[in-house]
């Protein structure tokens, strides 16, 4: 892989601008380093999974359970719905999305490359004709946050929307706490441009 195939300058990165053209140039190659480790499969990237893929599943454990039984969304009941499916490019996206709210310390939908969630996902490839994200910050484990996502109402029903076939999830420690990623959605079918 070559630095050009990554996201090696992200235009938050403002210590990387201006001053002596060694300096820009030794920052642009620090960065794209980093970023290799953290967004591309580098070492970190791939240990970090390794080491939070059982949690990450977790959260989709307990979606599922959920939504087998059916639950009460604020004042509105939803049935059972089926399960929903790991799919690994919805945990890429909810992975590098947790990334990015930790690095900034906030919590949010929009990401600081301003792209929302069907940004991301249809990026890396996912065909979707329907998605929704959920995002916490200072839950301590899957069942907390899934638990906490239930009580709230827009989040319950995303949990909850029988239209959602697949999901992903991950979670990233930051100076203001944990955050955590929920991607939900449902396949598109990909559009064929031939006649």
């Amino acid at each position: 892989m070559t630095c050009m195939k990554r996201v090696c300058l992200r235009p938050d990165l403002k210590a990387c601008r201006g001053g002596p053209m060694l300096w820009g140039t030794l920052c642009f190659f620090i960065t794209c380093i980093a970023q290799y480790f953290l967004y591309n499969g580098g070492v970190l990237a791939t240990e970090r999974k390794e080491r939070d893929q059982a949690v990450e599943k977790r959260v989709v454990e307990l979606v599922n359970h959920a939504r087998a039984q059916g639950i009460k969304c604020g004042s509105t009941y939803y049935r059972a719905a089926s399960a929903v499916a790991w799919n690994d490019t919805l945990g890429k996206a909810s992975l590098m999305h947790s990334l990015d709210m930790a690095e900034k310390g906030l919590l949010y939908h929009t990401g600081s490359d301003r792209r929302d969630p069907g940004d991301r996902i249809t990026r890396l490839g996912y065909v979707w004709s329907a998605y929704g994200e959920n995002v916490a910050e200072g839950y301590h484990s899957p069942e907390e946050v899934v638990k906490g996502w239930l009580k709230s109402k827009g989040h319950c029903e995303n949990i909850m929307n029988p239209s959602f076939k697949e999901a992903g999830s991950a979670h990233v420690r930051g100076q203001g706490g944990i955050y955590w990623t929920l991607l939900l959605a449902a396949p598109g079918k990909m559009m064929s441009l031939a006649p």
